[in-house]
C-alpha cells in the first residue's frame, strides 16, 4: 500500500513533518507544517486527522507485555499479562483502530476490571 501510495502523482508524503495548524477561515485552505525548523504552508483543500500509527505505549514497556509493534498484549477480556492490569483501545493489539472499536474495548475492560476487584473482595 505505501508503495502505491509513493508512486501516485496525486500524494506527496511528508516524513519527519509536524503538523502545527490547520488554516482557513469557514473552510480549510492550508496546512501550516514543520520540518527541519523551517515552516511553511501547503495549500490543501481538506485535511484527514488521525492521532497516529505508532502507539502510545512506552511508559508501560518495562511491566507489560508488548507486541513487535509496540501494541499492549491483552485477552479477550483485555486482561495484560499482569494480573489487576486492563488495557483498552488503540494501544492494544486488537486489530481494526477505530474509535467505536477503541469505545467497546474500554467497556469490556471496565467491566473485567469490576469484576476483578469484586472476586478480590471476597
Amino acid at each position: 500500500m505505501r508503495e502505491k501510495v509513493e508512486r501516485s502523482d496525486k500524494v506527496t508524503v511528508l516524513n519527519n513533518t509536524k503538523t502545527l495548524e490547520i488554516v482557513g477561515d469557514k473552510m480549510v485552505s492550508g496546512l501550516r507544517v514543520e520540518k527541519d525548523k523551517e515552516q511553511k504552508i501547503l495549500k490543501v483543500r481538506g485535511v484527514f486527522i488521525e492521532i497516529g500509527y505508532m502507539p502510545n505505549s512506552d511508559f508501560a514497556a518495562e511491566v507489560l507485555k508488548l507486541n513487535e509493534r509496540g501494541e499492549i498484549v491483552v485477552d479477550d477480556r483485555n486482561r495484560t499479562n499482569v494480573l489487576g492490569i486492563f488495557a483498552a483501545g488503540d494501544v492494544t493489539d486488537v486489530p481494526q483502530k477505530q474509535i467505536i472499536i477503541a469505545a467497546g474495548e474500554g467497556a469490556k475492560a471496565a467491566l473485567s476490571a469490576y469484576e476483578y476487584l469484586a472476586k478480590s473482595k471476597q
